[in-house]
């Protein structure tokens, strides 16, 4: 799914020459973050990876749009739904030149593989803290977090930073919440940014009042998917309405892509926007996924973690994944798929909480057995919410 949003960000003069861009892509992976900037002088930044699940999503868009080199990769911080798909770009056949970070670290497996994977390919991660200022091809970057003192929480210590570019001002928030937000105020610094992403997946304890009557954006951006966290929260659509911003979801949009170009038209709204229709598979074609095959006794003593359930595209069509639903049997017990083109014929194991990239790289993450040894049933739900598949033993 693509949806294309052309946007002159500022009135710009006739005086400039040559045609000067910034485009910026929010990657539907799902429940997590990945966005991809790349300026007309051939700088690519990107931001966040997603899960894991979504490493082959995030490869293959890069790939596809043409990119060669990552001069700047930077992970806002270690959750699994940002660094997980970045483990694929740097295994990738696209050189990654530097990495940038918070400064904390993670101890999960998936934290553990990316750190592999950057030590494979000779990287060493470099710290960032507010009122550091970067400049990144023609791409200016002031950091407006981690602070000097770090926050206990991962998610309050997430790089935020406000890119530059000629005219256009864009605010990448990672996962902050409303206390790092009042922090960031309080620096006094300039904050006006055209184009928010909005913090931790539209979080009910994120974009505070205060934070957005000093931004005030006149695009928001909330990349989200199927999760049992109620994001985006209800009060936070309702506040961003309320400063009159336009709310744009990869829930629903799929990809996002906004373009600032300087050489548009000024009017008095000062946005030019187009928007083409986005695409959806059709309800006929979800019904083709069906559980195949439960591998529900595990060899690893305890944790079993090497189970895995089976899932089977039987017809004809591509499918996306994006926002189906596993459940192993009980509530709770769920893995929400991220954006993923499952091909005809195309088998994929969803694991209790292992990796196998060669199997599509779905993973429960859960810490202990999910399939009872004694019997039980998995659930296939699509993207609405139909049943479409049930497999007993």
């Amino acid at each position: 799914m693509l949806l294309i949003l052309l946007l002159a960000l500022a009135t710009v003069s006739t005086a400039h020459a040559g045609l000067n861009r910034l485009t910026v892509s929010y990657i539907d992976v799902g429940q997590g973050d990945s966005i991809w900037l790349r300026a007309s002088d051939g700088t690519d930044i990107l931001v966040d990876g997603g899960p894991v699940s979504a490493g082959p999503t995030v490869v293959a868009y890069l790939q596809q749009n043409g990119v060669d080199n990552i001069e700047v990769m930077v992970l806002t911080h270690p959750d699994a739904d940002h660094v997980g798909g970045l483990i694929d770009v740097l295994e990738s056949t696209i050189p990654v030149d530097a990495v940038v970070y918070s400064g904390q670290g993670g101890t999960t497996v998936t934290y553990n593989r990316f750190v592999s994977a950057m030590q494979t390919v000779g990287l060493t991660p470099t710290p960032v803290s507010a009122g550091q200022e970067y400049t990144w091809g023609s791409v200016q970057a002031s950091v407006l977090n981690p602070q000097s003192t770090p926050a206990s929480d991962p998610n309050e210590n997430s790089v935020v930073l406000l890119v530059t570019y000629e005219d256009s001002r864009w605010m990448l928030t990672g996962d902050i919440g409303a206390g790092t937000e009042q922090v960031i105020v309080s620096s006094g610094a300039d904050l006006r940014a055209d184009v928010l992403k909005v913090a931790h997946h539209g979080s009910a304890y994120s974009t505070s009042p205060l934070f957005l009557d000093t931004v005030q954006p006149g695009y928001a951006v909330i990349s989200v998917g199927t999760n049992s966290y109620g994001h985006p929260a209800q009060v936070v659509l309702d506040r961003l309405a309320g400063i009159g911003a336009h709310i744009m979801r990869t829930d629903e949009l799929g990809t996002i892509v906004l373009r600032s170009d300087e050489l548009a038209a000024p009017i008095d709204l000062g946005y030019v926007v187009l928007l083409p229709v986005a695409f959806r598979p059709a309800a006929s074609e979800a019904a083709t996924v069906q559980i195949i095959f439960i591998f529900y006794d595990g060899l690893e003593p305890y944790v079993e973690g090497d189970e895995y359930a089976v899932i089977k595209n039987t017809g004809g069509v591509p499918v996306n994944l994006d926002g189906w639903r596993l459940n192993a049997g009980a509530p709770g017990q769920d893995f929400y798929f991220p954006a993923f083109i499952m091909q005809p014929g195309q088998e994929c194991r969803v694991y209790t909480n292992e990796y196998h990239p060669e199997y599509c790289g779905f993973n429960f993450e859960s810490p202990s057995a999910l399939w009872s040894n004694s019997g039980d049933c998995g659930y296939l739900y699509d993207a609405t919410g139909q049943e479409v598949s049930m497999r007993c033993y």
